[in-house]
């Protein structure tokens, strides 16, 4: 499943009170995806890496406390238990649960650690206790791992009993969702760029070189903006040495003769919405792109409109109309889904628009084109 669809899944799995497993290859978004779901349900996130823990160090080292025991005969001896410390993650969540908030605990790496870890990790996960330790049943669980079956790294399987108390949901990267993503967080507009051009550069596995990953180019775009900024005290070779050593030699000198070449710029917010009337050149300018250009362009454009709209800078039924007419200009499946995508992820926009007819008139036109193509 891609990002979205695998975070609507876990929505609806820990609705249900049970437990998503989030299986994906090193890099892909595991991490993120726990993020943003802690994020869009108002959680705190506290996330435990069980490739770090050592046997014992989750349960609590132990210790010998003094404790009473009424005898027989009604006298009081002192006696010796063993009670075990509780690990500072767990106590973090209880500080948290004190003070009122919800907890989500996100367990990493869980078939990475030793074999002992990983049976105090699942008494932890399945049944909310360990050494005396008892976990609120309220405290939301996400647990995440590598595939087993590779020979990238040493993995710890779960026998088919733990195996069966997860939801198992697989993780794959999807280019035009990183895509999504990176518009709206400032990726470097040639990163994206380069994936638009070789998707298959996403997530690559490179034979005795490092492998490339969505979580290479979060990397390679900072990179990247630090370099074009300082080209005259950063020689081409140190630069190509940084990014060889995110995503390997053979994507490494393909992503520089890239952003070395000669490019179109995307369209631009000022394309749009400068002037008076929308440009004649617009039409032309869409009619020359390729869709996953034109949808980094209009997820650019989506970006800077919501800016401008919070800030009450612009009038919102002069700007929904001046952006359906540009979207207008796309192919029309893109337009369709462009869309969806401003109803799902933008309310602020999409609370303008559902009020504009002039954008309603415009997706069901699109659908009505659709059917007549059939």
């Amino acid at each position: 499943m891609n990002f979205t669809d695998t975070l609507k899944s876990v929505e609806l799995v820990l609705a249900a009170g049970q437990v998503p497993l989030l299986v994906g290859k090193t890099g892909i978004g595991k991490t993120a995806l726990a993020v943003e779901t802690a994020r869009q349900n108002g959680y705190k996130l506290v996330t435990i890496d069980g490739n770090l823990l050592k046997e014992g160090e989750i349960g609590g080292l132990p210790l010998i406390e003094d404790f009473f025991r009424q005898t027989d005969t009604s006298a009081a001896t002192r006696e010796k238990t063993t009670v075990y410390a509780v690990h500072h993650k767990l106590k973090e969540i209880d500080v948290l649960l004190s003070a009122g908030h919800q907890v989500l605990l996100f367990i990493d790496e869980i078939n990475r650690c030793e074999h002992a870890v990983q049976q105090e990790l699942m008494n932890l996960i399945l049944n909310h206790e360990i050494n005396g330790y008892r976990l609120r049943r309220d405290v939301h669980i996400v647990a995440a791992m590598n595939p087993s079956d590779t020979y990238e790294y040493e993995a710890v399987d779960m026998d088919d009993a733990q195996k069966n108390r997860f939801v198992w949901l697989y993780m794959e990267a999807d280019p035009i969702q990183w895509l999504s993503w990176a518009a709206d967080n400032h990726i470097e507009e040639r990163v994206c760029q380069f994936i638009s051009t070789y998707p298959e550069y996403l997530n690559s596995l490179n034979e005795d070189d490092i492998n490339a990953t969505p979580r290479s180019y979060e990397r390679i775009s900072k990179l990247y903006s630090l370099y074009k900024e300082n080209t005259d005290t950063i020689p081409r070779s140190v630069f190509y040495n940084v990014i060889r050593g995110n995503i390997g030699k053979m994507i490494a000198e393909e992503f520089l003769n890239f952003i070395e070449s000669t490019y179109k710029p995307l369209l631009t917010y000022e394309d749009v919405f400068s002037g008076a009337e929308l440009s004649g050149n617009i039409a032309a300018a869409v009619a020359d792109e390729n869709h996953t250009r034109l949808y980094i362009s209009a997820k650019n454009i989506l970006n800077e409109l919501r800016r401008h709209l919070d800030e009450g800078s612009v009038d919102s039924t002069k700007a929904v109309n001046r952006l359906v007419l540009f979207l207008q200009t796309y192919p029309v499946d893109l337009m369709v889904a462009i869309m969806k995508d401003i109803r799902n992820n933008m309310p602020l926009i999409y609370k303008y628009a559902a009020e504009n007819d002039a954008f309603i008139d415009a997706y069901f036109a699109a659908f009505r084109r659709k059917r007549q193509r059939l």
